[in-house]
């Protein structure tokens, strides 16, 4: 079999040399690709997953005495505002808690933003990170010292800053 452009026929040599230089070319663009993977996304959601894993029971626990608490939790996001209010079971604001957090991009954890509570009066907590650009969010909230209180709401921001 002869090719246009190439002198004699193609022998085993050839197509050895053929096969060999398509699997190094798949094997270089795959190669490429899993760093570029990695690179941009770990896999991992929180650091030190598994010591958290194993602390797994103490959460389900701690759930539970929120559950029981009967605490609600509203959330707004207004021009460069996160704004969390707690609420008991008759309505009245839970105040005194020391709350931190993060808005957490669900693709992309490069954009994820920290939020710093303020209790700006009983029970209302507020974090100024800025303008929140559109799209979906995940609110993460823990109280940090006090009573157990953990809040997470998906979220959808059309445009915060209008």
């Amino acid at each position: 079999m002869r090719f246009k452009g190439f002198k004699g026929p193609i022998t085993g040599k050839h197509v050895l040399i053929g096969m060999i230089a398509f699997f190094a070319v798949t094997i270089a663009v795959n190669a490429t690709f899993i760093t570029l993977a990695v690179r941009t996304f770990s896999g991992e959601e929180v650091e030190r997953s598994y010591v958290q894993g194993l602390a797994f029971n103490q959460v389900l626990e701690e759930r539970r005495a929120q559950a029981a608490r009967g605490w609600e939790a509203a959330v707004d996001i207004d021009a460069d505002r996160v704004i969390v209010s707690v609420s008991d079971p008759e309505g009245g604001p839970v105040g005194g808690l020391e709350l931190a957090g993060a808005l957490r991009h669900p693709a992309d954890t490069s954009r994820d933003v920290i939020l710093d509570f303020v209790e700006r009066e009983t029970g209302v907590y507020i974090a100024e990170p800025g303008a929140v650009p559109p799209g979906a969010w995940t609110l993460a909230a823990e109280g940090e010292n006090g009573p157990a209180f953990s809040l997470r709401r998906r979220m959808f921001v059309e445009n915060a800053a209008e």
